[in-house]
């Protein structure tokens, strides 16, 4: 019910106002609505009315405590930072330094309010990054995508040690006396051919690839190659002998994509057959 407002006429007495039965039907009428609306809850007449929080039924507190709520409809004074209000600025602190892990950290502990710092772990050697070591003199060589090994110096391109000579060594199939046959050597793509060595007497040739070999089949030994036949060296032995290289002889692989075989071309001249063994002493030019 809207707010009755008694008429009070225009002036004293001049009949244009409320009766006295009127006036004071309206003024029951408005006390009904206040009280029936505003004060029939928690308080039938206005000397109920709240005073403090405790009215609410709320126990009070100590000194200082909080008011905090389950957040289903209880509430009850705390102390400040207690419960699942965190914690007091006087719960800080920082603890001792955990060990040292992965790339370390800062970390808090919410419920005690210390901090604890874990040291990163710091490389000690290089194989603290997982790198597995190598042999004495080996170098350490890259992959390009953040694989690191360790390798032998020549290999790998890039190591300036120094390399010692060497002897690579084939064997021919069995075969006749005055017949030929050709003999893979797995060498170096580029080497210093210092000596070759049969195990019998026999001619042989030595080829920068194995178009030249093939070319070169049909020349016999008292025929020189023309130079650029791909000859790198020949030599006819005796018997089981060495021969020295002097100078000694550049030698290359030269197929389209360049390998670690030396073409060779044997011929047996031991008077039977049999195999044939060749050692070649190089020193090795290119990795």
């Amino acid at each position: 019910m809207a707010n009755q407002i008694i008429n009070n006429g225009t002036a004293d007495n001049d009949g244009t106002g409320d009766t006295l039965r009127n006036a004071f039907g309206k003024v029951n009428d408005n006390f009904a609505e206040l009280y029936t609306g505003q004060f029939s809850k928690a308080y039938a007449d206005l000397t109920g009315k709240p005073t403090s929080i405790t009215s609410f039924g709320i126990v009070d507190g100590s000194n200082n405590q909080v008011l905090s709520t389950d957040g289903a409809g209880n509430f009850t004074f705390v102390n400040a930072g207690s419960g699942v209000s965190g914690i007091e600025l006087t719960d800080l602190s920082v603890g001792a330094d955990a060990s040292p892990a992965n790339n370390g950290g800062l970390e808090y502990d919410n419920t005690t309010g210390v901090f604890v710092y874990t040291p990163p772990v710091i490389p000690t050697t290089i194989l603290s990054l997982g790198i597995s070591d190598g042999a004495n003199t080996q170098i350490l060589s890259t992959n390009g995508q953040g694989t690191f090994t360790f390798i032998d110096a020549p290999s790998g391109g890039g190591g300036s040690s120094l390399q010692s000579r060497v002897n690579v060594v084939g064997v021919t199939s069995s075969i006749a006396n005055d017949a030929s046959a050709n003999l893979d050597i797995t060498g170096f793509k580029g080497y210093a051919l210092l000596t070759i060595t049969t195990d019998k007497a026999a001619w042989v040739r030595i080829y920068a690839n194995g178009a030249s070999r093939t070319a070169d089949a049909s020349r016999s030994e008292v025929t020189d190659p023309e130079p650029d036949a791909g000859v790198i060296a020949e030599v006819i032995t005796t018997g089981a002998t060495t021969v020295i290289m002097s100078p000694a002889a550049y030698g290359f692989n030269l197929e389209a994509t360049p390998t670690t075989t030396i073409p060779c071309a044997v011929t047996n001249k031991s008077g039977s057959a049999g195999t044939v063994s060749v050692t070649l002493n190089v020193l090795q030019l290119e990795a």
